[in-house]
């Protein structure tokens, strides 16, 4: 279930492409990988974060499973992979970054991959974006609809792995230290169309079917009008180190 869930952001590409916030560089610098590093943007996408490793590192490699979301990633060294098998030799990496999915393939046989891929005493970085306020200015009843379709949305396991931050337990017989954890905060500015983009990228509309994507898609325009946008996030980066 989660893999088909992560899977769906495929159909939302360009959504997810034109409405997500490009990460912050001080949240790549975070994480102490050297720039002479040759590194993996791990479920990369679109490309979003591709775009802010390749002007850090000496050699970037993007690996993402989805068709659709890989053929926007214009970054790096671009390949078609999976977490569970990753298109690279042992020890080959010295650092990977994975930002927005762990949640969906936290299991051991991914870690057990990211660990083979790595180099001794190699970076693993996860990252987050969440939210710390409303947009700004306020969008009236954009709450009350976000609050429905929660309620109407299947956990599945990637998303509840995330929210009980049960996906740390993954660690706990792996071959990697103990997590760190910093926070950065930002940002995200848009107009009316990446605003749209930034909601119809979200899993809770993205995993849904064609028609119901439709009418919800019909309902934000509605309710959003034209005008520039601001929302504050934080994004939280985890750590660790291979043993």
């Amino acid at each position: 279930m989660s893999e088909l869930r992560a899977l769906s952001f495929g159909r939302a590409a360009e959504h997810y492409e034109r409405g997500r916030p490009v990460w912050p560089v001080a949240a790549i610098d975070a994480a102490g990988v050297a720039p002479d590093a040759h590194v993996l943007d791990l479920a990369a996408g679109t490309g979003k974060l591709t775009r802010v490793l390749v002007e850090r590192f000496r050699r970037v490699t993007a690996v993402e499973p989805d068709d659709a979301m890989r053929a926007l990633n214009r970054w790096g060294e671009v390949r078609s992979g999976s977490a569970q098998s990753i298109p690279l030799d042992d020890a080959e990496v010295d650092a990977v970054f994975v930002a927005e999915a762990f949640h969906w393939f936290a299991d051991p046989p991914a870690l057990a991959e990211i660990a083979r891929v790595l180099r001794p005493a190699g970076t693993l970085v996860l990252m987050w974006t969440r939210g710390d306020g409303d947009w700004s200015p306020a969008v009236p009843g954009l709450d009350a609809l976000w609050e429905r379709l929660r309620e109407s949305t299947p956990q599945g396991p990637g998303r509840e792995r995330f929210f009980s931050g049960e996906w740390r337990g993954v660690f706990a017989d792996a071959p990697f230290e103990s997590l760190q954890e910093t926070s950065v905060a930002v940002t995200h500015e848009v107009d009316r169309r990446g605003l749209l983009s930034y909601l119809l990228s979200q899993s809770s509309i993205a995993a849904r079917p064609p028609a119901d994507i439709d009418a919800i898609s019909s309902e934000l325009e509605g309710l959003v009008p034209p005008g520039r946008y601001e929302l504050p996030l934080h994004v939280d980066v985890f750590t660790t180190r291979r043993l």
